[in-house]
This record gives C-alpha cells, structure tokens and sequence, in this order.
C-alpha cells in the first residue's frame, strides 16, 4: 500500500473520529467530491458533496454534532490499489450523542489521489452496507473492544480472534467477513 495515501487516509480518519476540521484541508483537494452510496434506513448522509469545506462540514463537524466515541477501522488486507486509486473495507462503532444507542456499521471506501500536484483526495466514495443499533446493555462491551483494536488500520485476522462473544455481534459482522467469524 502507497504509504502516502495510508497516512492520508489515516489522517482523515484523526480528523473525523476526533472532531478535527483543521486536518481536512490537508487531506482533500479544493474541489474534492464525496459521493456516498447509503445501503440501510439507520444513517443518512446526502448523496453527493462537493469541495473540502463541504466534505468537511458533513464529515465531521455534522457527524460529530451527532455522535461520539467513534472508531473508524480500514481493514488492512482489504486494500486494493490500483494506480491512484485506493478501496478497502471499513468498520465503525459509535455512540449516538442524544440516545446514547451504540451503531455499529460497515461499507467500503474508494479513494482517488490526485497526481500532482498535491497528490491529495480529489474523490471519495463510501458505501454504507449496513448501520445497526445495538442494545443498550453491551454498550460498554464493544466500544473497550474497539479501544484494544490496531487504530486506524487493523487486519481482519484481529478482528476475528479478539471478537468478543456475543452473539449478536457474531450475526452482525457475518457479512463483512463473507464466512464464519467465530474464533477457533
């Protein structure tokens, strides 16, 4: 993986999860585009933002006016990069700031680097595949789970083996693996 775009990208992700506007314009082009592509009733987002002020203001000062202890994880043995373009999948976890109700979600981004001549986002894609609520008594759970997890980039493998056992998480992950998330 380009080691600039992982630190771009990882940058992004200080700047969302940690309600740090100031870090976007080095992370975006000027006229940069988001697009996202929302899969469940459970989050919204407008479908397409132009420029980094706006991308900034739906990504993280709206998203952090919404919730709150956020982790946002790119999968490392996910990345696929061809030329200067960048996908892998993502996992979220999250705290609603007026409910408190945990939302646990996941998707895939698509990046695109511009070449010169700053080299930074011109476009971000992200799909949503799916965003669930979570009962309230496993809270605490999963959001120390996600405080012991490899920040921001962590390989599947540790997900799966330090996946805590609840069943209900095991259900909700399936689809993000495509096979069985048990540990051994």
């Amino acid at each position: 993986m380009n080691k600039r775009y992982q630190n771009l990208i990882s940058q992004y992700i200080k700047a969302k999860d940690n309600s740090k506007p100031h870090l976007m314009a080095k992370v975006f082009t000027e006229q940069a585009t988001l697009k996202m592509n929302v899969q469940t009733d459970n989050i919204s987002f407008p479908a397409e933002v132009q420029s980094v002020d706006n991308i900034t203001r739906t990504l993280v000062q709206d998203f952090n006016n919404s919730y709150n202890n956020i982790y946002t994880l790119c999968i490392t043995d996910s990345v696929d990069q061809h030329q200067h373009h960048l996908s892998c999948r993502w996992l979220v976890c999250m705290t609603e700031k007026l409910s408190g109700s945990l939302r646990l979600g996941f998707g895939d981004y698509h990046w695109s680097f511009e070449e010169r001549p700053t080299g930074l986002i011109s476009q971000l894609t992200i799909t949503i595949d799916d965003m669930q609520i979570l009962p309230d008594d496993i809270t605490s759970e999963i959001l120390s789970w996600f405080g012991t997890l490899s920040y921001p980039w962590v390989l599947s493998s540790e997900l799966k083996t330090t996946l805590p056992d609840i069943e209900l998480l095991y259900k909700t992950l399936q689809p993000l693996f495509q096979e069985d998330t048990r540990p051994d």
